[in-house]
């Protein structure tokens, strides 16, 4: 299969094209020349991202080696994801796409014209300036039904794998929604082409429900402008942060991605704000970035240590906190210690999970988890707090072709608030129930 497909859905990018890209001789010499006559760059930053390279191009290999396969895989690094967005882009390029067993369409990458492509790819290894982030512009939320259903989607728009799958379930279900909410994570760097292709082409739209997407640190890769123009513009949202309300619930939509796994001081008022004004209602929070994990090494320190946000989790108002970020399904059975949360991994919407840090744990006996393969992870201490037993999502991944025992399930979450209760459910990607809980 041939042609350029720049807007296709499906594209993979593998570590060894980029390295045989990024590391000819015609590609070097022609990105040193670009950098060269960049007069808006110092000499110092030009020699850092010259010299930083190899280092960034050894990040995609070593995603790809954590991956296990040739599949969709890309590190938390900026400039590796938008090394691989320019490639899949086919910008100043010809592309070859070659079908690959575990799904999606391999890039071959060629071009006769490394001069035009280099002045693209320099553009690419350059940080890009942020877009400006929009504020709500009220502390009033959005009402909210006083019976309502919510689909969570998180680390979705990959446009591949389970990802489909899970908008067809949402589309099919019979019981409506009042909210449809992105986690965040458009893949790679949620450039114009992805946000079209692999986020808004699949999203599923439905009449009646209002549909919202977290920012996140892939849409950031790039700026954010896509997101904040594109994304932002098609679900006519105002803002990367908001509130939703009835009678006993007030919903927020965090931004901890404009800052890198962070909150700013004016959003941290907003929110302090917002739930000030709740009074006696619940509050859920929803974000990207987690607040903590107890599999991966990355927390939340700037969140909770942050003065305005950190008390306001010290006060224990917020009642629960669905985050993606990680792309594992992971329930925390009762609420952490300190800051009595309920918090919830909701970040395996499409990106591949390799199975190994989760399939030796022992598996759950609880008559709740019996409808799928779930994990136990005991409790354990995480910065200022002690998080409690969890359960994790684990077994094959039927949707990764010829790969399927390397990678964990896709799925998602849909909430149910009815009066003062909630009931939460996790679904496998064609829409099955695989765990429920009434929460309150």
């Amino acid at each position: 299969m041939s042609s350029p497909a720049p807007n296709s859905s499906t594209v993979v990018v593998t570590a060894d094209e980029a390295f045989r890209v990024f590391t000819g001789r015609e590609a070097i010499g022609n990105i040193q020349e670009v950098a060269a006559t960049d007069d808006t760059v110092s000499d110092v930053e030009k020699a850092a991202v010259l010299a930083g390279l190899g280092n960034t191009l050894d990040k995609l290999r070593r995603a790809e080696k954590a991956a296990g396969a040739k599949v969709l895989s890309t590190p938390n690094d900026g400039r590796a994801a938008r090394l691989q967005s320019l490639i899949a882009s086919g910008e100043a390029a010809k592309l070859l796409l070659h079908p690959l067993t575990s799904g999606g369409l391999e890039a071959i990458f060629d071009t006769d014209d490394w001069s035009g492509w280099a002045t693209v790819a320099w553009a690419k290894l350059t940080n890009p300036i942020k877009h400006r982030q929009p504020v709500p512009g009220t502390l009033i939320p959005d009402p909210l039904a006083e019976r309502a259903r919510v689909a969570l989607l998180g680390d979705w728009g990959t446009g591949m794998y389970g990802a489909p799958h899970i908008a067809d379930a949402v589309r099919k279900d019979g019981d409506g929604f009042e909210l449809l909410l992105h986690l965040g994570d458009v893949y790679y760097s949620g450039t114009v082409d992805e946000i079209n292709g692999r986020f808004l082409a699949l999203w599923p739209t439905r009449q009646g429900a209002t549909s919202r997407a977290l920012n996140s640190n892939h849409e950031m890769f790039s700026g954010g402008k896509p997101y904040f123009t594109r994304t932002l513009d098609a679900f006519g949202q105002k803002s990367s942060y908001f509130a939703f309300q009835n009678a006993n619930w007030t919903l927020i939509g965090l931004d901890v991605a404009y800052i890198d796994h962070d909150i700013d001081d004016e959003q941290a008022w907003w929110v302090s704000e917002v739930v000030r004004n709740a009074g006696s209602r619940k509050v859920v929070l929803f974000s990207h970035h987690q607040l903590y994990s107890n599999i991966e090494k990355a927390q939340g320190d700037r969140l909770w240590s942050h003065a305005t946000f950190g008390a306001l989790l010290r006060s224990r108002r917020v009642f629960a906190w669905y985050w993606g970020h990680e792309h594992r399904c992971t329930i925390f059975e009762e609420p952490d210690r300190e800051f009595g949360i309920y918090g919830r991994c909701i970040g395996h919407g499409g990106m591949p999970q390799a199975r190994d840090l989760t399939k030796g744990l022992p598996r759950s006996a609880h008559s709740r988890y019996a409808a799928a393969d779930w994990r136990v992870c005991d409790e354990m201490a995480v910065g200022p707090t002690v998080l409690s037993r969890a359960v994790v999502l684990e077994g094959p991944n039927p949707f990764i072709t010829g790969e399927e025992e390397k990678f964990t399930p896709h799925g998602y979450s849909v909430l149910e608030f009815d009066g003062p209760h909630l009931r939460e459910d996790v679904r496998d990607a064609n829409g099955a129930v695989i765990y429920s809980r009434q929460l309150c």
